[in-house]
C-alpha cells in the first residue's frame, strides 16, 4: 500500500457522510484527536498492532469505535474493497518476491485488517487469541497432527470451533435476535 494511498484515504466513501443519523443503532465514531503529526501512539498505548492502527484513525480522523457495532453498509463495503485490494497485492508477490515488498504488503493486510475491526469496534487481538484456542485442538490427544496432502492441518476428533459470538459479546456485542436485519438500513 502506498503511502500517499493511506494518507489520502477516507474510510469512509466519499458520496457517504461519517456522521450518524439519530436512532441508527451505529454509535459515533470516537472523536479524541491526537496531534496529526504524531508518528507514536497516544500516552499510555504500546506499539501493538492495534493500538498503532488506532493512533492512525484517531490522527487522520477516521472511525474507530470501541464496543462491537454494525456500520453502514457502505462503510462495510469499503472496508471490504480495501482488504481485498491489500490480499491481491499479497497474491501478486508471494511466489516472485522480492521478499522485502511481500512482507511490506503481508503489513498492509494486518494494518487494514486491524482498521476494519477497529471501525467495527472489534478487539481482535481477543478474536485472535480465541481462533488460536480453536486452532490448537487440532492437535490430536495422542499428539499427533492430521494434514491434507498440501499440508493444511486438519481438523481432528476433538477439535473445538472457536466462540467468536462469545468473544464479541463479552466485549459488549448484543447479537440481532432472530429474523432481524443485521446491518444498519436493511
Amino acid at each position: 500500500m502506498a503511502v500517499a494511498t493511506v494518507v489520502g484515504m477516507s474510510n469512509t466513501p466519499p458520496a457517504e457522510s461519517s456522521a450518524q443519523p439519530a436512532g441508527s443503532g451505529t454509535p459515533p465514531a470516537e472523536s479524541s484527536t491526537p496531534s496529526a503529526g504524531s508518528s507514536t501512539p497516544s500516552a499510555g498505548r504500546g506499539t501493538s498492532p492495534a493500538d498503532l492502527v488506532r493512533a492512525f484513525h484517531l490522527a487522520f480522523g477516521l472511525d474507530a469505535r470501541s464496543t462491537p457495532t454494525e456500520v453502514p453498509p457502505g462503510l462495510a463495503a469499503h472496508r471490504g474493497e480495501l482488504l481485498a485490494e491489500e490480499a491481491a497485492e499479497v497474491a501478486e508477490v508471494s511466489v516472485g518476491g522480492p521478499l522485502d515488498r511481500l512482507a511490506h504488503e503481508l503489513a498492509d493486510v494486518v494494518y487494514v485488517a486491524y482498521g476494519t475491526a477497529l471501525v467495527h469496534g472489534i478487539d481482535l487481538d481477543a478474536v485472535i487469541a480465541e481462533v488460536h484456542r480453536s486452532n490448537m485442538t487440532k492437535l490430536g490427544p495422542d499428539g499427533r497432527v492430521s494434514r491434507r496432502a498440501d499440508g493444511k492441518v486438519l481438523k481432528g476428533d476433538h477439535y473445538e470451533a472457536p466462540d467468536v459470538s462469545g468473544v464479541l459479546r463479552r466485549q459488549g456485542w448484543t447479537p440481532p435476535a432472530a429474523g432481524t436485519a443485521t446491518t444498519p438500513g436493511a
